[in-house]
């Protein structure tokens, strides 16, 4: 599918580096920062949005919930809604679901259970979401869209959002091109932008010069996501792409202090230091926070997030097979400290052969 040249992108010079960019604002709802954690299911749970939020993050999102669980009140769906709004403001719900006055009742609750803006999710990539005509392959059919965006307007007076991708295929269907006069038309007050197609799923590089491109044509805040590994990843896309923001979901997970350090590099800051004794802190903390919002499920929970942890340690892969064992959260938690202690002392052991040897 071609979406247009980029050779008018390519000709222009980067913007000017600059200390801070100002304020966003998606419609009544000022960030104080333009760093975003996204929506990702089974990750971005309270205790995580809590922890990303305590390191500035300037809006988080909570995992795709279920337009018609949610409309019903489902008391596990009710589950992905918790929060405390002392904390957690602004609170993003993602909602999916293709039946317009279902999302509709289903952003009533969300807004009733504290949510500050309602993000509709185009942009799922995931066989059962798309196989049930849900997420991105409502890109198939922009019309379906329409009456879906119409009913959230009118049910809810807050910020209303929506999460896409380029197109759901070559050839399927329509573009966010395509799509963008229909959100303007509706009423919805920002788009983020993920530079995958539907059919490519996460695999290859997300192509920035479409967030770039729509960011150029949109009268409403473009937000682009995808790749982000860094707060360098971060805040040169930010700057180079002309996003109003950048939400960052794979790249976050374990390290939920990328949100400090993002906001330090974008303020010409000289970013915290990420060192061994932060890692095993915020896991510490994020087992102990999990295990209060989920009580006895954690542990197994916990098999998951733990190895986020873990990664790119000296003996993780032992780690990992020893914690698959175990579902006691605090040996769990002696576990990764016995990780993290091999990998500092082996780490000693080499620089110092290192020195020796020289």
């Amino acid at each position: 599918m071609c979406f247009g040249s980029n050779e008018a992108a390519a000709a222009r010079p980067a913007p000017a580096m600059k200390n801070e960019a100002p304020a966003l604002k998606i419609g009544s709802v000022r960030l104080d920062n333009p760093f975003i954690l996204a929506p990702m299911a089974g990750i971005s749970n309270w205790p995580f949005r809590r922890l990303a939020k305590e390191a500035g993050a300037g809006l988080t999102v909570s995992e795709m919930v279920s337009a018609a669980a949610l409309s019903f009140h489902g008391k596990a769906t009710l589950k992905l809604l918790e929060t405390d709004p002392a904390l957690e403001k602004p609170f993003c719900v993602q909602l999916f679901g293709k039946e317009p006055e279902t999302l509709a009742r289903a952003a009533e609750v969300a807004v009733s259970r504290g949510a500050d803006l309602i993000d509709l999710n185009m942009g799922c990539p995931a066989r059962k979401v798309i196989g049930s005509g849900h997420g991105s392959a409502l890109l198939k059919n922009l019309a379906a869209a329409r009456p879906i965006l119409a009913a959230l307007r009118r049910a809810v007076s807050v910020p209303i959002t929506v999460k896409t991708r380029p197109a759901f295929a070559p050839g399927a269907g329509g573009t966010v091109f395509d799509l963008l006069p229909m959100l303007v038309d509706e009423g919805v007050d920002a788009v983020t932008l993920h530079p995958r197609l539907t059919s490519q799923g996460f695999g290859g590089e997300a192509d920035w010069s479409l967030v770039e491109r729509l960011a150029e044509v949109s009268p409403i805040p473009v937000i682009g996501s995808g790749d982000i590994s860094s707060a360098a990843d971060a805040v040169g896309r930010l700057r180079r792409h002309g996003a109003a923001a950048v939400m960052i979901g794979r790249g976050a997970k374990g390290r939920p202090w990328l949100f400090a350090e993002c906001l330090a590099l974008w303020r010409g800051e000289s970013p915290p230091e990420a060192t061994l004794d932060l890692r095993l802190q915020t896991a510490d903390r994020h087992a102990r926070l999990l295990a209060a919002s989920v009580g006895g499920k954690a542990p197994f929970m916990l098999r998951t997030v733990l190895m986020w942890y873990a990664r790119g340690l000296r003996g993780s892969s032992e780690f990992r097979a020893r914690l698959c064992r175990e579902d006691d959260l605090e040996i769990q938690l002696e576990l990764l400290a016995e990780c993290v202690e091999r990998h500092r002392r082996e780490e000693g052991e080499t620089a110092a052969s290192r020195v020796k040897i020289c």
